[in-house]
């Protein structure tokens, strides 16, 4: 970087803290947990006790010296976490009876306002909104506030490790003082220095490029500040918390995030099979200024951002009363709360106007089922997810997305369904999570009971698999003659998790047949307002062209129960499924 005026040198911890740095209100907040503070400690202990005169490098830190202060741009995770050790031990040395004085230096400066009033000023400040008054608090051995941001008590957390460690390890005066002096003569670090904020930028950018420091997102965040005059960080840095914010209100990885962002909105089909992986991401911004506009338009880039990560969170918590969120509820308690695949599609479907937005999500929720049913992997259905996302975002209209569906959606479909009646002939217990076992009963159950009442559209499968609602074995658990429903001792338990052979059931009447045979369960079961499960023995009749005539039409009921009633049964729910969840005949109705 020869055109950068940059400046090197080598400081042991006593030396750097005779000098006052700042976190600018730009940069992230301390994030450094548990696992990162006692890897740092076991690392400092290890070289302490293999030699404690032997110098032990720390690494670089970046900052951009103002004249006065140096602002931190890489490396304040491990200079604030080192201030947090100066802290511990003047507070262990103030137990100990040790004299604080040397430590207390490396702290603070005593210095004095306009008005003659004495204070003291921290040689380590930060300014980012969630440090609040923390070091500050630290310093003086104050208890912890009740209330903290997350950074607050992650400051606490490693404040308190700290403490602990040292007092662990070193209760004994003569042993501490001499780890104090390894800590403060002999670890050192390198400072970079530069008088310009855009050169500290860039050299911050060189050193993690690999991947070796901050993450993607965090390199992201340095490649976009580079563009604006320092003026405008302030108003970039809260566009860019909000967008770290609105991840952290659903625990979101960042990077997962920014994954699907990216796939969304921008062409990866030079990458392998179209994917973008993590360690990928900040390779192909560097290369794609071209498509992102972030050096041209960063605030423009941010507010991209800002949008869809807004859209991220409501679609991923799929709240409100829109008709489609009912779908994106269902993807969830069908795929998992750790499935977050489909968030890319709805992403990259932000061009669309509501009615096909709504089609849309339908859509999205029978593609996963299928993903489900038949076991299509990770790779394969994020690989199609990412080849649809081109086209997906140009889509505006209800029709432009039916010449979609049609063309790319049914084809893949299809080709994933070529089992699928076989593979939906052999689910149950044993070969599915009860939670997709149960929603999936949940989902033809509450179809049935809508097409009694005169219509296909499923409002909410939530009260269908409520805590108060169970999956009843028809063909009991406990069975002293299993030659009666037609079964060897063998197929019994087979049989018996069969999907064939469950169904919903209110615990209220469930906890009253146990054990019961059938013509005793199918009694208790008339009581149930579930319709698939009330009509087990027998269909109600009610008039000719009545609702529930018609929906008994494609239902079945059974007089007696055993190995070919769960069978057909089965069948019956497969034939239920196509209906709820078949793209093709959606398209055609």
């Amino acid at each position: 970087m020869p055109d950068i005026n940059i400046k090197y040198n080598d400081h042991s911890i006593a030396s750097a803290f005779n000098d006052h740095y700042i976190v600018p209100d730009y940069q992230r907040e301390y994030v450094w947990k548990d696992e990162q503070v006692e890897q740092l400690l076991a690392d400092l202990l290890e070289a302490y006790e293999v030699d404690n005169k032997k110098p032990y490098f720390l690494g670089t830190i970046v900052t951009y010296n103002t004249g006065s202060t140096f602002e931190l741009i890489d490396g304040q995770q491990r200079l604030t976490t080192f201030f947090l050790m100066l802290c511990a031990v003047k507070h262990l040395y103030k137990k100990l009876g040790e004299q604080t004085a040397l430590v207390e230096n490396l702290i603070y400066s005593l210095t004095m306002d306009s008005e003659g009033n004495q204070f003291h000023s921290y040689h380590l400040q930060l300014q980012y909104e969630d440090a609040g008054n923390c070091l500050e608090l630290i310093e003086k051995g104050t208890k912890k506030p009740a209330e903290l941001t997350q950074s607050g008590e992650l400051l606490f957390g490693a404040y308190e490790l700290i403490y602990n460690f040292l007092e662990e390890k070193f209760s004994d005066l003569t042993q501490l003082r001499k780890f104090v002096a390894f800590l403060l003569n002999v670890t050192s670090f390198i400072r970079i220095e530069t008088h310009d904020i855009t050169d500290a930028l860039k050299i911050f950018e060189t050193i993690n490029q690999r991947g070796k420091g901050l993450d993607p997102m965090d390199l992201l965040k340095n490649m976009v500040f580079r563009q604006v005059d320092r003026s405008k960080f302030k108003e970039l840095n809260m566009n860019w918390r909000e967008i770290t914010k609105a991840l952290e209100s659903i625990d979101e990885k960042p990077l997962r995030f920014l994954r699907y962002f990216i796939m969304a909105n921008y062409d990866t089909s030079k990458e392998k099979d179209g994917i973008l992986r993590e360690d990928q991401i900040y390779s192909w911004l560097s290369n794609n200024n071209d498509q992102c506009q972030y050096e041209e338009k960063p605030f423009q880039f941010v507010e991209k951002m800002k949008h869809d990560v807004n859209l991220y969170v409501k679609y991923r918590k799929a709240q409100g009363d829109d008709a489609g969120n009912m779908h994106l509820k269902n993807v969830t308690m069908l795929a998992g709360n750790s499935y977050k695949l489909h968030l890319m599609l709805m992403l990259a479907a932000s061009e669309m106007d509501e009615e096909a937005l709504s089609k849309f999500k339908e859509v999205v929720e029978s593609v996963v089922y299928y993903t489900v049913i038949n076991r299509i992997t990770t790779n394969i259905t994020e690989r199609t997810f990412a080849s649809w996302c081109s086209e997906i975002r140009r889509i505006t209209s209800a029709e432009s997305l039916d010449a979609f569906v049609a063309r790319a959606v049914i084809p893949t479909v299809t080709s994933w369904k070529q089992d699928n009646q076989s593979n939906f002939m052999r689910l149950g217990l044993n070969s599915m999570q009860q939670y997709r076992i149960k929603f999936i009963l949940g989902k033809i159950t509450a179809y049935v009971d809508a097409l009694r009442q005169g219509t296909s559209t499923v409002r909410d499968v939530t009260p269908y698999v409520q805590s108060t609602v169970e999956i009843e074995h028809i063909m009991p658990q406990t069975c002293y003659d299993k030659g009666q429903y037609g079964l060897s001792e063998e197929e019994y338990p087979v049989y018996l998790n069969r999907l064939g052979n469950l169904t919903l059931l209110e615990n209220s009447i469930n906890k009253s047949i146990q054990n019961e045979g059938y013509e005793a369960k199918a009694k208790a079961y008339k009581q149930s307002k579930f319709y698939l499960t009330s009509a087990l023995s027998e269909l109600t009749d009610q008039g000719s062209q009545t609702a529930i005539n018609r929906t008994n039409k494609i239902l079945r009921a059974w007089t007696a129960w055993d190995k070919g009633s769960i069978e057909d049964r089965q069948l019956l729910l497969y034939e239920l499924s196509e209906r709820i969840w078949s793209i093709t005949k959606k398209q055609e109705s």
